[in-house]
């Protein structure tokens, strides 16, 4: 064997089809780069492949640490959170999770005077380039208008870009990029990536006026996805204002002593309706629909106007390539800017997949683990096939806009009467019986459609958004691949 060439073993397995074996081999030298690693994953087979594939480019390539690639990567040390109750003394936080949700928004309010030294490097700034860095490591969000305003967890790596920030976010966004990421990752229970670790990361340089081109695709997907949110937001307004009523405020709950922890209540005995968990029995649920009631409309169920509401079956799932497969949506893909990791179904194994194939038009909400996130059905995804999690509710055109539907769902008034009737242990529950029973106001048609729309639009947007950024990466990645 060359002294250049060092074998490997990635993994001990023996079936009657596989060697006892899987084998690789790498270039001595590569052992050398960064930590001197000798964990088989690290020179895995699919790391070779990246790392050849931009050194036989014939692209000028640097490395991602280098002053003419990027400005600075760096991240922040753990600190104490403490949180206050009131926003005026406090600034919002986003976890690294939280920060890849297609509309990022918190509850939490980290306390002003309480903040760690240097809290203002905290926010990040518009063009920079956020990696996760613990857990799930690798994902890329680029920072947008929305993103400045959050205080952001030590748990995202951030890249100040010298390169145009769209190229260099669609790069570390291919497999090749993803790959030579991940394969850096360190640790047993929890993994974790450090700003070394990127450093080192081999950057091809394409010709000045391609880099500008697909920069300019990746930032024309943020802003569509920024009009999305704003879209969202003009739905809510408009929903409040025609419905007439005030923004949820939870003060008026009725609690013993007011809303201070602990929170106390009494339930009569005949509403038990045999169930014993505290949690079905909280009173903001009631107070959000006695506040509805002081509006403009009657209320109605929403098992009484959707055409239906339905949860499908578990079954085995049988995952291939995706020019083999059905797209198959998550849970946990409901709330994200874009589905990451998407999985595809075989159609050869699975004969009959139209209990799952969601359409157009139709809302969805996660009804198993995190419950009550919603999103519609966007033209793209139409015959897209979806989990058991995620529970469909399809409407009765002219009666229910379903865009409307899912504007009220998104609210507060929504949420709590979604979340109050959540069951189960370890995992939380929802049934098709529980969302049928959610209290919403029987509004006009023509006043439905016009908050309606707006939700279709952001929808239609965010899916714009999703392919004008594959296609650059892809596009980016055929360029690299394609040039040898």
């Amino acid at each position: 064997m060359p002294a250049s060439i060092l074998p490997f073993l990635l993994s001990e397995v023996e079936t009657p089809t596989e060697p006892k074996v899987l084998s690789f081999s790498v270039r001595a030298r590569w052992l050398y780069d960064g930590d001197c690693r000798l964990d088989a994953s690290f020179h895995a087979d699919e790391v070779v492949r990246a790392r050849r594939a931009i050194e036989d480019s014939g692209f000028k390539v640097k490395l991602l640490g280098k002053p003419d690639v990027t400005r600075e990567i760096f991240n922040l040390p753990r600190f104490k959170r403490i949180y206050t109750d009131d926003p005026r003394k406090g600034w919002p936080y986003l976890s690294a999770s939280e920060a890849f949700m297609f509309r990022p928004k918190s509850n939490r309010w980290i306390a002003r005077d309480k903040a760690p030294a240097q809290a203002e490097h905290h926010f990040a700034k518009a063009g920079w380039i956020l990696v996760t860095c613990s857990g799930v490591v690798g994902r890329c969000v680029l920072v947008a208008k929305r993103l400045e305003t959050y205080f952001l967890t030590h748990d995202l790596l951030r890249i100040v870009p010298v390169l145009p920030a769209g190229y260099l976010y669609a790069f570390l966004s291919t497999w090749m990029g993803q790959t030579l990421m991940v394969k850096e990752q360190y640790g047993g229970t929890i993994t974790h990536l450090e700003p070394h670790h990127l450093q080192g990361i081999p950057v091809p340089l394409l010709l000045e006026n391609e880099q500008q081109a697909i920069h300019e695709q990746i930032m024309k997907a943020y802003r569509l996805r920024d009009e999305a949110n704003d879209l969202l937001d003009q739905a809510n307004e408009l929903l409040h204002r025609e419905l007439g009523v005030p923004r949820f405020d939870e003060s008026q709950v009725p609690y013993l002593g007011g809303v201070k922890t602990p929170k106390a209540f009494v339930v009569k005995a005949s509403e038990l309706a045999e169930r014993l968990d505290a949690s079905f029995h909280l009173p903001v649920a009631k107070a959000a629909v006695q506040q509805l009631r002081e509006g403009k409309y009657p209320l109605v169920r929403l098992g009484d106007v959707a055409q239906h509401i339905y949860i499908p079956p578990r079954f085995k799932r049988i995952y291939v390539a995706p020019e083999y497969g059905v797209p198959f949506l998550q849970g946990s893909h409901i709330p994200l800017m874009k589905p990451y990791n998407l999985k595809y179904l075989s159609r050869r194994a699975h004969a009959n997949l139209s209990p799952w194939i969601i359409r157009e038009g139709w809302v969805l909400v996660t009804c198993s683990g995190t419950i009550g996130r919603v999103a519609l059905v966007p033209k793209r995804m139409d015959g897209w096939a979806a989990s058991q999690h995620i529970e469909r509710i399809i409407p009765n055109l002219g009666r229910i806009h379903a865009g409307y539907v899912a504007a009220f769902l998104m609210t507060p008034y929504g949420q709590h009467q979604l979340t109050s009737k959540i069951y189960g242990g370890v995992v939380d529950e929802l049934t098709e019986d529980d969302t049928a029973a959610v209290c919403l106001p029987d509004a006009p048609w023509d006043v439905q459609r016009r908050i309606g729309n707006l939700m279709l639009q952001a929808f239609e947007k965010r899916e714009e958004a999703n392919q004008i950024e594959g296609q650059a990466i892809s596009t980016l990645e055929k360029t690299i691949t394609k040039s040898r």
